[in-house]
Parts: C-alpha cells; sequence; structure tokens
C-alpha cells in the first residue's frame, strides 16, 4: 500500500521540506554528527554533499526531505531509482537522524516517506519489472538494523568491505602478466570505451543495470575523487589494443584528513566477461597494488557483494584483502504491474 507523504510528516513543530543547496553546510554537519555516533565511516565534506545531492542526478523536489526544527536540521531522507533496468528496479534509501533527536518518531515517519516515494517512483519509470526497495546498513549502525526490522523489512543482501595495508610486512602480490593483455595507466580519452567496458562486465552482477553517460560521469569517471593516475586499464596487446579489463580508483580526502592515512579505495574492477579465466583481474590488482604503495598510500579498500557468482571474494583475499566491515541491504520487495 502507497503512504502518502503527506501523512507522515508529523508534528506540526517540525518542518518537512525539500533540500536546497542553501542547505549542503546543515547536511553535512547532520551527517557528521550521525557518523560519529554510528561509526559507518562514511564520511563527506560539503563539496561532497553538494556532489552528490547538486549534480542534478537527483530530483530534489520528489526525492529528498529534510526535516527542521526551527534553523536546527535534525532529519534527513533520498530515494534514488535507476533510470534503466535490466530484470529488476533496484532503488536505493538513504538517511539519518541527529543522535540527539533519536527514538522521536522521526526515523520513523522518514522511512515511512521513503518507503511510499520508492512506490510512486516504481510505478512512474519501471512498472513492468519487480522492483527491490534497499538501504545499505553499516553492522555498527545498530539503531537503523533496529528501525528495519521493526518496520518489517527483510534481509535483501550482504556486503563486506575488505582492506589491505600497504605499509605492512605483508607482501605485495606479484605483479603477473595476463594471458594476451597488458595494464596500462588509465587513458582519459578512452572512457566511453570504460563506460561499455564496464556496462558490459557487470551485467550479471545484483543491482546492476546500464550507466548512461550522465551516471557515468556524475558517479564514476567525473567525481571529484576519481583519480586516472591511479587508475588502470587491461587491454590487448595486439594492434587493436581493445579494453580488456579496468581498474577504477578513488581517493576521498575527507577520509584522509579524518584518519591521518592516505587511503585508496577501488570502487569499480571488471572483466569483459569473454576475457575472464586470463588473470586480467590478478594482473590489474596487483599492477595497482604495487604503484599505491610505491606512491606512499598506506591502505587500499574495496566493497564486494558476498554472494558475488565471479569469484571476486576468493581473488581479493589472495591478494592480501580482509574484511574489515560488514553491511547489510534491508529492503521491501515490489511485484512488477500487470
Amino acid at each position: 500500500m502507497t503512504t502518502d507523504a503527506r501523512n507522515v510528516q508529523g508534528s506540526v513543530e517540525l518542518t518537512w521540506q525539500p533540500m536546497r543547496g542553501a542547505d549542503v553546510a546543515a547536511l553535512t554537519a547532520l551527517m557528521a554528527a550521525a557518523e560519529a555516533v554510528d561509526q559507518t565511516e562514511e564520511r563527506s565534506d560539503e563539496d561532497d554533499v553538494a556532489e552528490h545531492f547538486l549534480s542534478g542526478l537527483i530530483d530534489l523536489d520528489a526525492d529528498t526531505r529534510l526535516v527542521w526544527d526551527g534553523e536546527e536540521l535534525i532529519g534527513y531522507a533520498e530515494v534514488v531509482g535507476q533510470r534503466q533496468v535490466r530484470e529488476v528496479h533496484s532503488i536505493w534509501l538513504g538517511g539519518t537522524v541527529h543522535p540527539d533527536r533519536r527514538h522521536q518518531g522521526v526515523g520513523r515517519q522518514l522511512l515511512a516517506w521513503q518507503l511510499g516515494r520508492a512506490e510512486q517512483l516504481h510505478a512512474q519509470r519501471h512498472p513492468t519489472v519487480p522492483a527491490t526497495v534497499m538501504c545499505d546498513v553499516t553492522q555498527t549502525n545498530v539503531g537503523l538494523t533496529a528501525l528495519a526490522r521493526t518496520e518489517g523489512l527483510e534481509e535483501i543482501r550482504f556486503w563486506f568491505e575488505m582492506m589491505r595495508p600497504l605499509d605492512t610486512d605483508l607482501p605485495l602480490p606479484p605483479a603477473q602478466a595476463a594471458r594476451g593483455v597488458r595494464i596500462d595507466t588509465y587513458d582519459t580519452g578512452r572512457d566511453e570505451e570504460v563506460r561499455q567496458a564496464h556496462n558490459t562486465a557487470f551485467s550479471g552482477h545484483f543491482g546492476s543495470t546500464e550507466r548512461d553517460h550522465e551516471e557515468w560521469k556524475g558517479y564514476f569517471t567525473g567525481a571529484r575523487a576519481f583519480r586516472p593516475d591511479l587508475s588502470l586499464l587491461a587491454v590487448t596487446d595486439d594492434q587493436d589494443a581493445a579494453i580488456a579489463g579496468y581498474l577504477l580508483t578513488y581517493v576521498y580526502e575527507v577520509d584522509v584528513v579524518a584518519t591521518g592515512r592516505r587511503e585508496v579505495y577501488i570502487g569499480q574492477i571488471g572483466t569483459l566477461p569473454s576475457l575472464r579465466g586470463r588473470g586480467v583481474g590478478s594482473a590489474l590488482l596487483a599492477t595497482g597494488l604495487t604503484n599505491w604503495s610505491a606512491a606512499g598510500h598506506q591502505e587500499a579498500y574495496l566493497g564486494v557483494d558476498a554472494a558475488n557468482e565471479t569469484g571476486a571474494l576468493g581473488l581479493y583475499e589472495r591478494a592480501g584483502f580482509a574484511v574489515h566491515k560488514r553491511s547489510t541491504s534491508w529492503g521491501r520487495r515490489i511485484s512488477a504491474q500487470s
């Protein structure tokens, strides 16, 4: 049953409204206050928040809500649905409530609005396929876990964030050649080819969909954290030099400031299905780890679906990665409309 957002906005003492550009500083402060308690290690500075919400990829009027108590921002929520789908429409929920204002019903009202908006969004965009509405909850965020369970959400998927130290005695994996492939530094002139390769490589992954040009730039290689100098391409060693695989690397300065350590994050690593089994992924990882260590980076991170069927988890473990934290996608399934 669709929940009308107008019926759940609660106390007349609170003001609900969509996000605006002027709210970036207040929203950044709210996120920082929540992270300090929830220990999610998901940090954002004002530039990160502005990039995420003001890039044009989110409909602020329809898909965001901020909750104010006077001039104090006490909660926010967002709903992000896929533009294109394969077999299932994935819709992601994000949000939080200030730690000092929890257990007052605000989080429950925000979640009710999100679930209602997700149903509307699905009906508007892709009603002929089923949808999965999900919010990612880090294991340390016990309050959100309890809310998800209380509100009848189910555990949809499990995820690992893995870390590999680069400044310890743990030996780096030896550089190894992949059969018929060489490893090069990322070439921004081939960005469109990499977008197409990514869409092919991730075609069977949970929650994945085709990324159009705007999404690719907004979320991937146009993001301010993207580091082409630390990213890699695997190309065939013939005259075609076709894209065989890729590794996209990001550095989040807000994390460097918070931890005092130089961290790199592997956002995407993929091999074209026709070239799997040749060691392309291993070669990309080994080259990346060696390069990052030589450049003075101290830790490498990546995220992986715990149920990934391509053997990625074993690949990362062999390269020295270990599980750093766990998270769960709690959610609700929506049937396709006939």
